[in-house]
């Protein structure tokens, strides 16, 4: 693995591409991104803003501010960095988060919080509430900050109250009835490894955090692993073999798992003593999932491969899965560009490297779009563009960028 080379290819995607795409979505009067963009990132679509992207583009600004300062990126701004961060994490203060320690879901383009028709209420998602955790989190890190500590602890601990009350709603995924969905501890695991990151760069107390972020570690890996796969869905035994739900799996969440629980193990846990179930998850998830006719991940796959079979109900999701399960999106395949290299460097096993090479090939030769900067991020199963919501009416600023920051931080060498 040729780190330099790969270090600065990626270097360049950001400061040449990406972040000069996304800098000029910055709202300036108000404050924040405005994502609701079409597929192909030439026109915006609507001016109402996700929390669930505002926390994740505080995110991106805060690490992109943190090497910028270390000197790995020399074209970006560090002073434009700050006044986005700080404009976004004043959003997010004023607006998103409410009084009782929840987040609106959805808001006007000033901040108005949107009432969901259906569920009568703002808060429809903790995802949002999680996002806009690390985004805060990370915001305080990097500046050291600390104005707004309180009320990210205050929102920290209205997670994890909310978790365990099971107080909260999933949109835009709702928890089918009777099941139990691997995407609340995932995020959980990542959420609690930023708090407790953000805790220790204030010289905080983290161990209650790491713990808790161990429960996760410890819920996905012995009640959500079996047989070498991250079930997606789990409900009872008989269901096993059964049912759509709880056969199928997706490839993307479990890479991007892989490499959450990872990097929690490695600072926090004992990584060597869950390599194995983490390894077997990975090539299980990109030898299921790969496409062996037009290459690329599928959105969702049964666990033996290929279209998502078994007893079906009248879920929400399983009409998700049904509909989008051969689509070929962006965050699955920027997650298995990083996971794959980290994996290649945690254990020296040549699969991964080749994996990576496969999976590179196949990404750069069918999502970017040159003419701005960034990706077509939605396309149909053979590769072509696809104008379709997949989950939030949005284009994500995140994954693409994040994954590129992780490969950077990995290969970068003092």
């Amino acid at each position: 693995m040729d780190k330099e080379k790969i270090f600065s290819f990626y270097v360049s995607q950001i400061q040449d591409n990406f972040f000069p795409y996304w800098q000029s979505k910055y709202d300036e009067k108000n404050q924040g991104i405005l994502n609701c963009i079409n597929n192909t990132g030439d026109q915006i679509l609507s001016d109402q803003k996700f929390t669930w992207s505002q926390g994740r583009y505080l995110w991106i600004l805060s690490k992109l501010y943190q090497l910028t300062a270390e000197n790995v990126f020399c074209k970006i701004s560090g002073e434009l960095l700050l006044k986005q961060m700080k404009g976004t994490k004043d959003f997010l203060l004023k607006y998103s988060l409410c009084p009782d320690g929840r987040c609106h879901f959805l808001l006007s383009r000033e901040g108005k919080p949107v009432i969901d028709p259906e569920l009568g209420r703002s808060d429809t998602s903790i995802f949002a509430d999680c996002f806009a955790l690390i985004g805060l989190a990370a915001y305080i890190r990097v500046t050291g900050d600390q104005s707004c500590l309180n009320e990210t602890e205050r929102l920290f601990e209205s997670i994890q109250k909310r978790i365990a009350q099971g107080d909260y709603l999933t949109e835009p995924y709702p928890v089918p009835e009777g099941y139990r969905m691997h995407s609340i501890p995932m995020i959980l695991v990542n959420t609690s490894f930023e708090f407790a990151e953000m805790q220790e760069a204030c010289e905080i107390d983290s161990t209650k955090t790491i713990e808790y972020g161990l429960s996760k570690v410890s819920e996905i890996l012995n009640e959500f692993y079996r047989d070498g796969f991250i079930r997606e869905h789990i409900s009872t035994e008989e269901n096993y073999g059964l049912k759509l739900l709880d056969r199928h799996m997706n490839p993307g969440h479990t890479i991007e798992d892989v490499w959450f629980m990872a990097e929690f193990l490695q600072k926090y846990g004992a990584l060597d003593t869950q390599m194995e179930k983490l390894e077997l998850s990975a090539l299980n998830a990109m030898e299921k999932g790969w496409d062996s006719v037009y290459g690329g991940l599928l959105r969702f796959v049964d666990r033996s491969g290929g279209m998502p079979v078994g007893e079906k109900g009248d879920s929400a999701y399983e009409r998700l899965i049904l509909d989008t399960w051969d689509m070929k999106l962006w965050w699955p395949h920027s997650e298995i560009l990083y996971t794959t290299l980290l994996l290649y460097q945690l254990t020296d096993k040549v699969i991964y490297w080749e994996w990576y090479q496969r999976a590179f090939d196949y990404v750069f030769s069918v999502f970017p779009n040159t003419q701005i900067g960034e990706w077509i991020q939605i396309r149909q199963r053979d590769g072509t563009p696809q104008d379709k919501v997949v989950a939030l009416p949005v284009k994500d600023p995140f994954h693409i960028m994040r994954n590129f920051i992780k490969i950077v931080e990995l290969t970068h060498e003092d």
